[in-house]
């Protein structure tokens, strides 16, 4: 596994994201990452508070083109976080910080993925009340906050 950390390190797209002087290089990729991790987690958060009681008066129906919008930052996400794991491929494919927070982005989609699936998708006279989905889909991206901000010092 390490070999092919080290090969995805060497590419010419993590040089140029790790070394470029540019700032289309690193800055705007983090930038970019950044953005995502706001749309995502930032509507996940609004969806999260009204599944918790908050703004109940809010039909819930009306959140529904909140996953457009967290569908949205995933990828954006995916796709810098890609390009910022190339560019310390060999540090990162090994850190127990970046493997938490994969794990904790896993579960973050997943239970985003179980809300829509149980109160937004089900039959009316079905939908679940989704207040644990709601908690651990909370605690799952701030946990994955937490971890990949701690990437940064370790």
């Amino acid at each position: 596994m390490t070999d092919l950390f080290t090969w995805l390190e060497m590419t010419s797209v993590a040089t140029w994201v790790r070394e470029g002087e540019s700032l289309w290089a690193f800055p705007t990729v983090l930038t970019m990452h950044t953005f995502g991790l706001g749309l995502l987690v930032g509507a996940a958060a609004v969806m999260n508070l009204r599944l918790l009681g908050i703004g109940w008066r809010a039909p819930i129906g009306s959140f529904r083109s909140l996953f457009t919008v967290m569908w949205a930052g995933f990828w954006l996400n995916a796709i810098t976080g890609t390009l910022l794991f190339m560019a310390q491929a060999g540090n990162r494919g090994t850190s127990t910080f970046f493997l938490a927070k994969m794990m904790f982005v896993a579960v973050g989609v997943a239970s985003t993925m179980l809300i829509k699936r149980r109160v937004f998708d089900a039959p009316p006279d079905t939908a679940v009340p989704a207040r644990s989905l709601a908690m651990v889909s909370f605690i799952a991206w701030t946990a994955a906050i937490t971890t990949g901000r701690l990437l940064a010092y370790v």
